[in-house]
Parts: C-alpha cells; sequence; structure tokens
C-alpha cells in the first residue's frame, strides 16, 4: 500500500512489427502489454545502486535474453503445429545492431530516421535468404518491442524522491515480450507464419530501457 503523498508510475511497453512476403504483406502498429513482477526495494544512494546494478544485469545477459525469447517463440510454435525457427547468427547481428540504433537515436520504428526497414537492413548485411512455401516467397519480417527493467516505481509527489522500484527479471522481460506479441494479431502472425529461421537482437540503455528486435526469414 502507498503512503498517502505518494504516487506509483509504471513504464510504457509498446509493440511493432512487420512482415514482408509475396505476395502477401501486413503492416505496422502499436499496442500495450503488461510487464512481469520481480520486487525489491530501498531508499537514497542504496536504491540507486541496485538500480544500476539491476539495469547492468540485464545489459550484461542480453544475449541470455534473446535465448529465452527465442525459446518462447519455439513453444509458441510447437503448440500450433510449426517447425521450430532456426537461430541464424546474422539476423540476430541485423536485430541488434536495430535495437542499438534505436535506442542511441531516440525512435522506436522499423523505419530508421533516414526511412530504411528491415528489408534495406538486411541488404545492407548482404542477407538474402528467404523462404518459400509453395508458391509463396516469405522475404522476412519483424518485431519490435520495448520494454523496461523497471516494472513501476513509487515517488514522493512533494519532493519527486523515489521510495522503491519493482523490477522486471530476464524471465519477466522474455514472457512479457512474447506474451505482448502473441496477444496481437500481426506481431501472432509473424511468429507463426512458415519461416525458417530468426535472430533475435537486445539492447539495454543506461536508464533501463529494453529495446527488442526479432528479425525472420
Amino acid at each position: 500500500m502507498m503512503d498517502f503523498g505518494r504516487k506509483a508510475l509504471f513504464p510504457a511497453v509498446f509493440l511493432a512489427l512487420i512482415l514482408l512476403a509475396t505476395p502477401l504483406a501486413a503492416g505496422c502498429l502499436e499496442a500495450t502489454s503488461p510487464a512481469g513482477e520481480t520486487a525489491s526495494g530501498g531508499e537514497g544512494p542504496d536504491l540507486q545502486a541496485e538500480l544500476q546494478s539491476r539495469v547492468e544485469y540485464v545489459a550484461g545477459n542480453n544475449a541470455n535474453l534473446a535465448a529465452d525469447i527465442h525459446d518462447l517463440i519455439n513453444a509458441e510454435r510447437a503448440e500450433n503445429g510449426l517447425e521450430p525457427l532456426r537461430w541464424d547468427p546474422t539476423l540476430a547481428r541485423i536485430a541488434f545492431a536495430h535495437s542499438k540504433d534505436m535506442a542511441e537515436r531516440d525512435y522506436f520504428d522499423h523505419l530508421s530516421p533516414e526511412g530504411n526497414d528491415f528489408a534495406d537492413r538486411y541488404e545492407k548485411a548482404g542477407y538474402h535468404l528467404d523462404t518459400r512455401v509453395g508458391d509463396v516467397v516469405y522475404t522476412g519480417g519483424e518485431n519490435l518491442y520495448l520494454g523496461s527493467v523497471v516494472r513501476s516505481y513509487t515517488y514522493d509527489q512533494e519532493t519527486n524522491d523515489v521510495y522503491e522500484y519493482i523490477y522486471n527479471d530476464l524471465d519477466d522481460l522474455a514472457r512479457s515480450a512474447v506474451e505482448g506479441w502473441m496477444e496481437s494479431e500481426g506481431h501472432r502472425e509473424n511468429i507463426l507464419t512458415p519461416f525458417t529461421r530468426e535472430g533475435i537482437g537486445v539492447y539495454v540503455t543506461p536508464d533501463g530501457e529494453v529495446y527488442i528486435t526479432e528479425n525472420f526469414s
């Protein structure tokens, strides 16, 4: 229960997607999704030190977070009678570069400020693999997620001092991303499209924002 005069804030969570196929195509959208639950608290310098430690932990384990998301994606595909996606290191590098670029240049979109989309990023990296199913050629797809190491925090409305942070751990972030995507028709379609490969790139900012790009082929 919060004390009188204090207020809890909940960081926003965003999703976006894009799919490119011949002759199929889908557009972009944004939605919200709840985060997970791992709580901790403190006060003053100790609280800030713990926050920094939590952010550094997630940033230092970004590859493990990507692997956890990959496993959850394949679990969803298995439940829907689909073959698992193979991990593609080149797609993972492309995905990480986009997550990092979004974080460093403060945008959240499939299009870069220069107007380049994931197909342009594939081309720049020399990536030309696609998936053929009958007379349909799936040339690629992309899902985006923006979350936070901090799930919520409580602060004093008069002084703006933070009294407590509640954190997301790696499992919370992985499940929040995949559950959010699966609850959105377009993101779910990307995940359940008969692609054969995927790569996931996770970039964590110093203040705890978690950018996740999922690329398919």
